[in-house]
């Protein structure tokens, strides 16, 4: 039986099954399609989703031939107005990356075949059966046949109109957007070639155009509302984008449509990720607008968070309980994704109805200070997500003077040595453990007291850990450790500056790279191992 059947094989689908089975989770993944859809209906990988692929060793295929977004460019009336540039952020990716939704997935596929799991396409669910000790499911597949399968848990990644919600009675509740529009994929030039490293937004009296950040093969995105309360009523054609692009753009030709398509946003969020052995992730739990690119991103981390915690107890290792945690962790970042397209869709739609004063005003708050830019890129990057009031959290009053307190995502240092090689934090292979961090700075402590100090209470959750020892140089003394730990030389201190790490302290750091505890208190590991089983109790 394999334990977990993730239905869905696309972006969401692909990195929960790939992160159940690089953990040697036995997973099986099916999809109704004949095969990743070609077509782009997402653009733009944000900071947080690159820095998860750098730490699975994928970053350079996901990344290949994409182009940084560094803002947006604003037009009224055709007539230019302004740009509003990203700040960058403290990332190893400072900017999101316009990639095309069909290469994000062929990368996630090839590391999925890897590790001997192949999607099984044009098989389609049909009935859910759970029970005390499992699930029970009927597929069909492209032939017509039927196959009764059984497993343990069950992870519903298969889009906005997901068959696993509604066979699981999960609500869905939320209110669709009464806009039309238009979109297409194809290829766009003018006399005045668009700086590809930007969006470009042109506000209209008939409504707004936007040309997102280009794609690969120097391919455009292209989305525009139809005329306030028009609607096409059937499937647009490449004269239907072409006509808004001449009025609302100016003297720019469309040709080479990969796609063309029309949609309203609708703003849903399911009334609970899991009821029982089922699990709701990606599109199937939350819908929004596609502005601000934030979709796909969710989704894969989604996947990311609950990966780690269905390995756990898919393999007996933790308590069932903590798989409550992943609706409470993620449940409220969708709400804010909400929120925040939300606001956006409707300032941006609100335009054609507004009285000339009320335009300008709109205008101006387009082009914010830099401090603003800064804190609006790492909220869109998703950079700043804090879990500090999950359960699995341990929050505690420490007189850490910075650095990355319970709930905040551990943050990237470069110029470490491993093993001889010069690499950086998020670089370091990801591991299927928590991370113990034991920060080695106290010359008046031998490392062997330290290093004991941290491990001898916490052993008893050996198979939880992976430990880490930080030291400012190379010593001697490391070769005692270096056959069973992880030693890293941070010989320009900024491993320990990020951390705050004025003296030894030990970091515990989640499989999905956030923190979980932290404490000058070398020996207090089994704290949080002691808070962690009460939590979940």
């Amino acid at each position: 039986m394999d334990k977990v059947l993730v239905v869905g094989g696309r972006t969401t689908g692909l990195m929960m099954a790939l992160e159940l089975a690089r953990r040697g989770i036995p997973t099986r993944c099916i999809d109704k399609s004949p095969g990743i859809d070609p077509h782009v209906r997402a653009n733009l990988l944000h900071s947080r989703s690159l820095e998860i692929f750098q730490s699975l060793g994928i970053a350079e295929q996901v990344t290949k031939g994409s182009i940084e977004e560094k803002g947006y460019v604003f037009y009224r009336d055709r007539e230019l107005i302004g740009e509003c540039l990203h700040s960058p952020i403290d990332s190893p990716f400072p900017y999101g990356l316009s990639q095309s939704q069909a290469h994000v997935e062929a990368t996630l596929e090839k590391s999925l075949n890897s590790l001997n799991i192949k999607v099984e396409r044009q098989v389609s669910l049909t009935s859910i059966d759970q029970d005390s000790n499992g699930l029970s499911v009927c597929m069909q597949h492209y032939d017509g046949s039927e196959e009764i399968s059984r497993h343990q848990w069950l992870v519903a990644c298969d889009g906005a109109h997901s068959t696993v919600r509604h066979l699981a009675g999960v609500n869905f509740p939320g209110e669709g957007d009464d806009v039309e529009y238009i979109l297409g994929d194809i290829v766009m030039t003018g006399d005045k070639e668009l700086e590809g490293c930007k969006g470009h937004v042109f506000f209209h009296d008939n409504g707004e155009l936007f040309v997102f950040t280009r794609l690969p093969g120097n391919r455009q995105f292209i989305v525009a509302t139809l005329q306030g309360g028009t609607s096409l009523d059937r499937e647009p054609t490449l004269e239907d984008l072409q006509s808004i692009v001449s009025e609302r753009a100016g003297s720019y030709n469309l040709s080479d449509p990969q796609w063309l398509g029309r949609f309203k946003i609708n703003y849903r969020i399911a009334s609970q990720y899991r009821t029982d052995r089922i699990f709701l992730a990606g599109d199937a739990a939350h819908v929004h607008s596609l502005l601000a690119g934030i979709g796909m991103n969710t989704g894969i981390q989604d996947a990311y968070n609950l990966g780690w915690k269905l390995a756990l107890v898919a393999s007996h290792q933790a308590s069932v309980d903590i798989l409550d945690t992943y609706e409470e962790e993620r449940k409220f970042i969708a709400e804010d994704v909400l929120n925040m397209t939300h606001g956006i869709t409707d300032t941006m739609e609100s335009y054609p109805g507004l009285t000339q004063g009320e335009r300008d005003k709109l205008i101006s708050h387009l082009f914010v200070p830099e401090a603003e830019r800064l804190n609006a890129a790492r909220h869109l990057q998703e950079v700043d997500i804090d879990y500090s009031k999950s359960k699995i959290s341990l929050v505690t009053d420490d007189t850490f003077s910075g650095g990355p307190a319970a709930g905040s995502q551990a943050p990237d240092a470069e110029g470490l040595i491993v093993a001889g090689d010069t690499t950086s934090y998020f670089r370091l292979p990801a591991d299927k453990q928590f991370r113990l961090l034991l920060f080695c700075n106290d010359i008046n402590e031998p490392l062997s007291v330290l290093v004991k100090q941290a491990l001898d209470k916490s052993m008893r959750f050996a198979t939880w850990l992976k430990p880490y020892i930080i030291v400012l140089e190379q010593n001697q003394a490391f070769t005692d450790f270096e056959k069973d730990y992880a030693v890293v030389i941070d010989q320009q201190g900024l491993m320990h500056q990020k951390y705050a790490a004025h003296s030894s302290c030990i970091y515990l750091i989640r499989p999905d790279g956030y923190v979980a505890y932290r404490s000058f208190e070398i020996k207090s590991v089994y704290k949080y191992f002691d808070h962690l089983e009460y939590a979940l109790a």
